[in-house]
């Protein structure tokens, strides 16, 4: 009896010892998330059970940081985080985000490693996981390499500073962009679009088509004019030049920081995460928000933007403190501005119609393109 416990103690041992084995090569091989933060209000403990679960359906590990709440901040705080011009012209909504992502970015910065920041609002498709992990391996290759030699851009030295896996505007790598141009258009700061290394085969698809499914590939690329801060990966050396580009709110936080041409910014191709629309912290107007036919048009499949969700944005607020913030310009209202303007400039065949109509265009983007620029600091 005593040497049959012993041999079964000695099988049980080896099976332990096997498992312990499986264990360390799978964490080994497989490459983890970055460390993960979700920005959001406490208030909105329904946008924070949504995202709870959205993250956990993917198996993502990570942790809320509180959001700034614009409409709280005090005279002494607006004026130490805020341009003179933003507490004219932002939304507390606006100033909020702003200052939230800049808290995002200080983490990074204590921490010393790449960061994934997340908004609350964030959908993220099935393969995020391949993707994601896909892009982190070869960029961690790029960036260990001073000299670029992995080839992921040899020629530029490339070492990135954000990875977005979300994003809206212009940032198909193939230039399809479409309405993308319009807000592109207005915000200016493009880039030369290129896809940076070989494409990515994603770890799922390894092996070919043997088992009778096509190998699947994704690749990175230099978008050309990005907006949306709803997925993104940060990089310390990136998380440190944000914070000394964009030391106060000015303007949308991602106008104004994937505008500055200082910083080294990738996205993954396909998009691997999307916004839900379902409501909106920014200081936008209920109106659009609820509207079901917009909710019907998508005006881009590739980023998933929705006039649903993109029509109540603010532009900017009128009036400053002057009107209590209650009269807004948003980007469904500029675009029916322009859109009348024109009609009926041709309908009457007005040239003082169509001269106003562009004159409101040309003031319209000069005052965005100044509030996100560094004239504004």
């Amino acid at each position: 009896m005593g040497y049959i416990a012993q041999k079964q103690n000695i099988r049980a041992s080896r099976l332990l010892f096997l498992c312990c084995l499986l264990c360390i090569a799978t964490v080994i091989i497989s490459t983890p998330f970055p460390q993960t933060t979700v920005i959001n209000l406490a208030r909105h403990t329904s946008r924070r059970a949504n995202v709870t679960q959205e993250l956990s359906s993917h198996n993502i590990s990570f942790s809320f940081i509180d959001a700034v709440d614009g409409a709280n901040l005090t005279n002494s705080e607006l004026f130490r985080n805020t341009t003179a011009l933003a507490r004219w012209f932002m939304t507390p909504g606006m100033i909020g985000c702003f200052l939230s992502h800049r808290r995002c970015w200080e983490k990074c910065v204590r921490s010393g490693k790449p960061l994934l920041v997340f908004e609350d609002d964030v959908v993220l498709d099935e393969k995020f996981g391949d993707v994601a992990k896909a892009a982190m391996e070869r960029l961690e290759d790029c960036d260990y390499d001073a000299c670029g030699g992995n080839g992921i851009d040899s020629e530029d030295q490339l070492m990135w500073d954000v990875l977005l896996l979300g994003a809206f505007g212009c940032v198909h790598p193939e230039k399809k962009y479409g309405f993308n141009w319009i807000p592109s258009l207005v915000g200016g700061h493009w880039r030369t679009t290129r896809q940076v290394g070989a494409k990515l085969l994603l770890p799922t698809s390894k092996g070919g088509d043997a088992g009778g499914f096509p190998p699947q590939y994704a690749s990175i690329h230099v978008p050309m004019c990005p907006y949306g801060m709803h997925a993104y990966v940060l990089s310390p050396r990136g998380a440190a030049k944000l914070l000394a580009l964009c030391p106060r709110a000015s303007y949308h936080v991602d106008a104004v920081a994937w505008g500055r041409q200082e910083l080294t910014i990738l996205a993954v191709h396909p998009l691997v995460a999307r916004q839900t629309n379902l409501d909106t912290t920014i200081g936008a107007t209920a109106v659009y928000a609820k509207n079901r036919i917009l909710a019907r048009f998508v005006a881009d499949t590739y980023t998933g933007f929705e006039l649903v969700g993109g029509a109540p944005a603010p532009i900017l607020r009128l009036g400053g403190p002057l009107l209590g913030g209650r009269l807004m310009l948003t980007t469904g209202r500029s675009l029916a501005i322009l859109g009348m303007g024109l009609v009926i400039s041709g309908k009457l065949r007005s040239k003082l119609i169509f001269s106003a109509t562009l004159l409101y265009v040309a003031v319209f983007t000069a005052m965005v393109r100044l509030l996100a620029s560094k004239w504004n600091y």
